[in-house]
């Protein structure tokens, strides 16, 4: 019985180990923080998949907005920000693949469980978690206009 009762315990840490270690059905977040000068508004407009798209945002300088979601098979988030005051340059990038490569190459990890990007005069940034640095993604394109709202 002692036996039984220390390989049940093994077996269950491992287990839990294991659950935790699972991307499927885990809590995360996207945030985009608005770091542009000069007081310049971001306009944000985020889908997830084929689904509904968010409302459209107009972020203020040094604000965040965050999108909650659970992770479930081929997960995807889409977002398409355009920079104020004009809203001409703009930037259309994937926020979120629910792929462990993408969590880790590109947001830096799980912990926390957030991909933060950053809109900056230059670009759009990623904040590495592990490292918590910002890395330049992508860099404003103004062939884009505002009509490219979903």
């Amino acid at each position: 019985m002692g036996k039984t009762l220390i390989c049940f315990f093994f077996l269950f840490l491992f287990s839990v180990q294991k659950i935790d270690s699972i991307l499927i059905f885990r809590r995360f977040n996207i945030s985009i923080w608005n770091r542009l000068s000069g007081d310049k508004k971001l306009m944000i407009n985020c889908r997830q998949g084929k689904g509904e798209a968010t409302d459209v945002v107009f972020l203020s300088f040094n604000g965040q907005w965050t999108i909650y979601f659970r992770v479930y098979p081929r997960t995807l988030i889409w977002c398409n920000i355009w920079k104020g005051p004009d809203y001409v340059q703009h930037a259309h990038f994937n926020a979120f693949i629910g792929k462990e490569s993408f969590i880790h190459d590109v947001c830096g990890g799980r912990k926390p469980n957030v991909c933060l990007w950053q809109a900056q005069e230059d670009g759009v940034y990623v904040r590495n978690n592990a490292v918590g640095t910002f890395k330049l993604m992508l860099e404003w394109d103004t062939n884009s206009s505002t009509n490219i709202l979903f």
